[in-house]
């Protein structure tokens, strides 16, 4: 299959993995659109900042407006400086509707046809915001873990030079909007000031590990509202019916991008969607080591509903287009037991020589959902399923005879089965492709368009059918299904 896509729903905190050495191409003929053209009908001007992360093997560039890995060309070089990549973009897709039924969603691929993020946070009040927050915020934040190792046994010693990234990490929103971003308050002033040993809050000593409620809550100490709009803000927001602040306040990796984006700063040019009303805090870190983690960067989307209105039937996905060295080659394929996705090469020899293939002996690479959205609570701890020992097909056969309802099954994800009530997580609950034209099979256009290519569902309304490319113009006669090109571990 050619120029293939792929969506994955419901996640927060994905990895993209890549074995051996990597490259690609990009010649899709992708056209941005000037600034202008969207600016008079804008509150904010398009996002036009970037930055790379550069910590490990990887060079992976990022933008401010929602999309990744591409610049005219591709920019997911692996081996970093190698001129060869794997990736050539890939954004976030969300979409649900509100108490009247009205869809809302945001989404874009390349942003050649439009954009629905801009940079910058959301009021408090209103999920409004303007220009100049945009244009403050139209930057990737990066910062170091080795530069705040530094600052903390450093900052009040004679000759210490304090770095950038962290005299100018942006710890406090304007008024109106978020005051507090993730730094530790050393001296719990509610003020960051790294003067005075403040700084952007990693977890140095490990003592958040592991990532529990408990740890969660400690882990939001360190960024307590002390404004009434924040106090406001986190009761709305980030508390559960036990009170647990669920806010995501640590940095990650040993080197972090960390940038604000938002969905309600103009049209929606790119989907023809109603905005939500969404502020989204990311990060794209990785980590310098000698094994495998050296090939990988990781991504978690902290995400805001900052509008009045809550969303049902919510999906949110990571698009991604693999294009793993020389484009035309390529297949994809998901593991469904694991909630990794995965592009491969269709021969023995990727590309013919272009400086982006990766010629004999390609590598793979994978897209692997750690961990999503928490699921509706129903009381009990549900169970994960393990694969006999002799047959993978018990782990199927438990899934498919369990007395559970499919939206509360471990299919994939966390925290099934460890006694705890209430606290499991979503994997992968789809791998889509489509393909890069107009057909059924293609590419969407409008809003209910990318919606129901997140639930399973071409764009005749047909829903995504076992067999062939997933159409029953092209082989897709089998049973209706979630989950297309799966490995032999679950048919």
């Amino acid at each position: 299959m050619k120029n293939i896509r792929q969506i994955f729903c419901l996640t927060l905190l994905l990895a993209l993995v890549t074995t051996g050495s990597l490259r690609a191409e990009k010649v899709k003929g992708v056209v941005r659109k000037s600034s202008s053209a969207k600016a008079e009908s804008a509150t904010c001007l398009p996002a036009s900042g970037s930055n790379e992360l550069t910590v490990n093997n990887v060079r992976a560039y990022i933008e401010t407006g929602g999309t990744m890995w591409f610049k005219e060309v591709a920019e997911y070089e692996v081996p970093r400086g190698s001129g060869m990549t794997s990736m050539f973009c890939a954004a976030l897709w969300i979409g649900g509707h509100d108490a009247n039924g009205q869809l809302k969603l945001a989404a874009v691929r390349f942003r050649q046809v439009g954009d629905d993020y801009w940079p910058g946070p959301l009021k408090l009040t209103g999920a409004s915001t303007v220009q100049s927050m945009c244009i403050k915020f139209d930057k990737l934040f990066k910062i170091s873990r080795a530069e705040v190792d530094e600052h903390i046994s450093s900052y009040n010693t004679s000759g210490y030079v304090m770095p950038s990234s962290i005299a100018n990490y942006p710890a406090h929103g304007d008024e109106g909007y978020s005051y507090y971003l993730p730094f530790k308050d050393v001296n719990e002033n509610g003020y960051y000031d790294p003067e005075n040993g403040d700084y952007p809050y990693y977890d140095i000593n490990n003592d958040l590990c592991p990532w529990t409620e408990d740890n969660i809550a400690k882990a939001a100490q360190h960024a307590l509202p002390r404004t009434p709009e924040d106090i406001m803000y986190y009761g709305d927001n980030w508390q559960n019916s036990n009170g647990m602040i669920y806010a995501d306040h640590v940095l990650k990796g040993d080197e972090t991008l960390f940038w604000i984006f938002n969905d309600n700063a103009g049209a929606h040019t790119e989907s023809q969607g109603k905005p939500i009303g969404l502020e989204i805090r990311g990060q794209c870190f990785g980590f310098s080591t000698n094994d495998e983690l050296n090939n990988m960067t990781f991504y978690s989307y902290e995400i805001i509903n900052r509008s009045t209105y809550s969303l049902t039937d919510t999906y949110f996905s990571q698009w991604v287009d693999p294009d793993l060295g020389y484009a035309y080659d390529d297949y994809v394929g998901c593991d469904v037991g694991r909630g990794l996705g995965y592009c491969y090469n269709g021969s023995n020899v990727d590309g013919s020589g272009q400086k982006w293939a990766y010629g004999d002996q390609p590598p793979a690479v994978g897209v692997d959902f750690f961990q999503g959205p928490y699921m509706d609570a129903d009381g009990r701890d549900n169970p994960k399923f393990y694969a006999d020992s002799a047959s993978e097909i018990g782990y199927c056969d438990k899934f498919l005879n369990s007395e559970y309802p499919l939206d509360q099954m471990a299919i994939n994800g966390v925290n099934f089965g460890d006694s705890i009530v209430d606290n499991e997580r979503f994997g992968m609950r789809r791998f889509v492709y489509h393909n890069n034209n107009s057909s059924v099979t293609g590419d969407p256009s409008i809003a209910i368009e990318y919606y129901n290519m997140l639930c399973g569902i071409w764009r005749d309304n047909s829903k995504m059918r076992y067999g062939g490319n997933a159409h029953t113009s092209n082989g897709g006669n089998g049973p209706e299904c979630d989950f297309m090109f799966p490995s032999d571990r679950c048919l």
